[in-house]
């Protein structure tokens, strides 16, 4: 890990987007970074649809509540995991309490993917070990993986055309933390709707507000370990949300297809005409 690299990766405070009080969190007891993209500038002077889009991290830890909440106050109905097999089987979403909600299953890898996919805090330190050379590097790679390779590509495709068949209630969509995959896929959502891409930006960094208790777990787990002492920048690298992992993904979109706009033609088969429908559907 450059010294460069650690600076370019820093956690960032997002600016805060016009009229999107808070990044549109949702207070939950088990779920740390549930979020309504309702409120969000897109195009056309217009905003996005409130109770209609709604990004988190994992729902295994949802209690009772939590869920009333999802399906009640924001009208959850369909629920999309962009995990691993392995990821799914060992924290499954609590479906007994979701009756009547759709559930679609979108790896967005098609194997336990280094850094991003790990379950629990002892894994996650297995993994930052193993890598403790180079965790920026490690993540900043997974980016465009997850974008670019055949898996991501069939995943944020099918998730964007599913999007087109809900004409009504919310449809919610996480990984682990809601940070990674799940970051991308909204990345997709928003610039599809014609959201401003310093807001999307700042809506991708907004993780950083609401996962910190988590990078405390591993923290003090790491605090344990001989091998891992005086790694926080290292948990940083893989914790929380950065732009250099942004432009990664952004940059290597680029290389591969020209530009977003034709990424969104030839890999995703999401053109114009049915982002307009999109802009139809969600936008107010």
């Amino acid at each position: 890990m450059t010294d460069r690299l650690a600076a370019l990766c820093a956690p960032t405070v997002p600016h805060d987007i016009p009229g999107f009080r808070n990044f549109g969190h949702i207070k939950l007891r088990g779920v740390a970074n549930a979020r309504d993209l309702g409120g969000m500038p897109a195009a056309d002077d217009r905003r996005i649809a409130r109770r209609r889009l709604v990004r988190s991290s994992a729902l295994h830890d949802a209690t009772l509540e939590d869920i009333k909440q999802l399906l009640h106050m924001h009208e959850v109905d369909c629920v999309v995991d962009f995990r691993t097999n392995s990821e799914v089987e060992k924290d499954p979403d609590p479906k007994p309490l979701m009756s009547g909600v759709k559930y679609v299953h979108l790896p967005v890898f098609t194997q336990e993917a280094v850094g991003i996919t790990g379950s629990g805090p002892a894994r996650d330190f297995r993994t930052l070990v193993a890598y403790i050379d180079k965790p920026y590097e490690m993540i900043e790679e997974l980016y465009p993986r997850s974008v670019l390779g055949a898996a991501g590509i069939r995943a944020y495709s099918e998730f964007l055309h599913d999007l087109l068949d809900a004409p009504k209630g919310a449809t919610l969509w996480h990984c682990t933390q809601g940070k990674d995959r799940t970051g991308m896929a909204t990345v997709l959502v928003e610039y599809a709707l014609g959201v401003p891409m310093k807001y999307i930006l700042s809506d991708y960094l907004a993780t950083n507000l609401f996962v910190r208790g988590w990078a405390e777990v591993l923290r003090s787990l790491l605090a344990d370990k001989t091998v891992a002492r005086g790694l926080d920048n290292d948990v940083n690298a893989y914790a929380f949300a950065n732009k250099c992992y942004f432009e990664a993904m952004m940059t290597a979109v680029a290389n591969s297809y020209g530009s977003l706009d034709n990424y969104f033609v030839r890999a995703l088969d999401f053109g114009p005409d049915k982002q307009a429908y999109l802009r139809d559907l969600y936008l107010v």
